[in-house]
């Protein structure tokens, strides 16, 4: 009888230990998919308002905008990609190093936001493959960035974030 408690008492253990290493692991997972998402938002924000740096020069060469082809949108590449890195620092958050303030939902203070790519892709340079293989047909602001997290029982990663904010995104509420 004595054998069996030892072997209850080891099985229980083993089970209650599952269990709550089952949990931390489940809300681990929880937190970096809620962080994937918080960044994903701030990233189409910020993706958004480089579609306001219109090329105007550009622009004012099109004839015949009868046609799709002379509706599309060019961006100034240099002041679009300005105002997406100013406001991906505003929406997460960041000091002018990269790092997250206080106030920032970014829970690792320490690492800055590595800030990987900010593309802008002009009618004239479609159709074509993002660095990490989406395929691009309209214009588009491609950003990607390395979000810092500190993983239980790993350290301390980066969590690679990339987003193509298209033109689309503007022509299902405003047809342009």
């Amino acid at each position: 009888m004595d054998g069996n408690l030892w072997l209850i008492l080891l099985i229980a253990t083993a089970i209650l230990f599952t269990f709550i290493f089952g949990w931390m692991i489940i809300m681990e997972v929880r937190d970096i998919y809620s962080l994937g998402v918080r960044v994903e938002n701030a990233l189409i924000a910020s993706g958004w308002a480089g579609f306001s740096q219109v090329d105007l020069m550009k622009m004012s060469e099109r004839v015949d905008i009868d046609i799709l082809e002379g509706r599309e949108l060019y961006l100034n590449k240099a002041q679009a990609q300005y105002i997406v890195e100013s406001y991906i620092m505003q929406n997460l958050r960041l000091d002018t190093g990269f790092r997250a303030l206080t106030d920032s939902f970014i829970q690792e203070k320490h690492q800055p936001v590595i800030i990987e790519e900010i593309t802008v892709y002009n009618p004239n340079e479609l159709p074509t493959i993002t660095s990490d293989g989406i395929r691009l047909a309209r214009t588009t602001i491609h950003i990607i960035v390395l979000i810092p997290k500190e993983i239980k029982f790993y350290g301390p990663v980066y969590i690679r974030k990339s987003v193509p904010v298209g033109i689309e995104s503007f022509l299902a509420n405003n047809q342009i």
